[in-house]
């Protein structure tokens, strides 16, 4: 059996085809949804847009520092006791690696996220507080690295 031309444009074609599909099944899974609830989030999206203007209004915001005993969130002294708030680090590589807890100050006015429980490195932090009937929102990139 003799090949033209014609056998060796359907044999470049079927090899394309077979190098694309591996191309495909390799990939394998290309991550997935950061929440599980995202529809119920995007409906609160202007309120989330709302609470950071307020925060970026403020003019003591609270400030993250980069302790070596963690994260040390340290809030204005003029904090009412009416406050209620959450912190989130999120690791985009891993949600089995986030932390959420809720924020209890001290007389001074801080929150640590003691060392222990962040691995080296980034994290997407968003802080969201309740003062007087008004929420806020701080959101940020940080990066941990341990010493």
């Amino acid at each position: 059996m003799k090949l033209n031309w014609g056998h060796g444009v359907a044999i470049a074609l079927g090899c394309f085809m077979i190098f694309i599909l591996s191309l495909l099944f390799m990939a394998g899974d290309t991550g997935g949804m950061v929440t599980e609830n995202y529809y119920e989030k995007e409906l609160h999206f202007q309120d989330e847009i709302n609470a950071e203007k307020r925060a970026n209004a403020l003019t003591e915001k609270p400030e993250i520092l980069v302790q070596a005993n963690g994260f040390l969130v340290q809030f204005p002294t003029s904090t009412k006791d009416d406050f209620k708030g959450d912190i989130f680090l999120l690791r985009n590589e891993d949600e089995t690696k986030d932390i959420k807890t809720s924020i209890r100050l001290n007389d001074k006015k801080n929150f640590l996220i003691p060392s222990v429980k962040l691995i080296d490195g980034e994290y997407e932090l968003t802080l969201n507080w309740k003062e007087n009937n008004q929420t806020y929102l701080i959101k940020k990139s940080i990066r941990w690295i341990s010493q």
